[in-house]
């Protein structure tokens, strides 16, 4: 009796975790896109991140400004490397739906899926170890920036000292790809088989 008791409970933890999972996947992928994007400096220093919207409610162009809550972005987050490949550090200036970074710039196509105009992702809180990116040239446009410099976009990162200073500058452009559903429905797919799995050893345990 007591084997057949944890027998039903086990099957009922495991199932109502593959449901909820399956819900929230389900969710997700009815209700955002993901991109992930990626800029090379000239020297090989190297920033990485990734961003996610509504596309229901999102319109063509999605531009996002400074700190609070965001007009489209769900979320977007960056990691920097130096030339060797190594994490220099990671942020996240959007998480939920609102932004915690006051410098904030970003702009996307989502027709031409290109990122385009001011753009600043990052963390400057004027501390030690914080590290942006910006787009230089589009910034000075709309009198957001005072940089004198002769590249596009500038990768740069406080000091021990919080001294800024310059990582890498390039004029290659940031670069977009979008992040297939299906890989979504394969991570899916993993723990629906590492939760039947388990609920598989347990019973035979209960078994024994």
């Amino acid at each position: 009796m007591t084997h057949l008791f944890t027998k039903t409970a086990i099957s009922l933890v495991t199932t109502t975790t593959l449901a909820l999972a399956i819900a929230i996947t389900t969710n997700n992928l009815a209700h955002a896109a993901e991109f992930k994007f990626n800029w090379k400096g000239d020297t090989g220093y190297l920033a990485q991140g990734s961003f996610n919207y509504d596309p229901t409610t999102a319109p063509s162009v999605i531009s996002e400004t400074g700190l609070g809550a965001t007009k489209n972005l769900q979320s977007l987050s960056i990691s920097f490397f130096d030339p060797l490949n190594h994490l220099i550090n990671s942020f996240t200036p959007v998480l939920s739906g609102v932004s915690n970074y006051s410098y904030l710039r970003f702009n996307f196509d989502r027709t031409k899926e290109q990122i385009f105009g001011p753009f600043d992702v990052g963390k400057d809180n004027d501390l030690a170890g914080d590290t942006w990116l910006n787009n230089n040239l589009a910034l000075i446009d709309e009198d957001a920036s005072d940089e004198v410099v002769a590249k596009e976009f500038g990768l740069y990162n406080r000091n021990i000292a919080t001294t800024k200073q310059i990582l890498d500058l390039s004029n290659n452009s940031v670069q977009i790809s979008k992040v297939p559903e299906g890989s979504i429905m394969i991570g899916l797919l993993a723990v629906c088989s590492l939760g039947f799995t388990t609920q598989r050893n347990l019973d035979k345990a209960t078994q024994e």
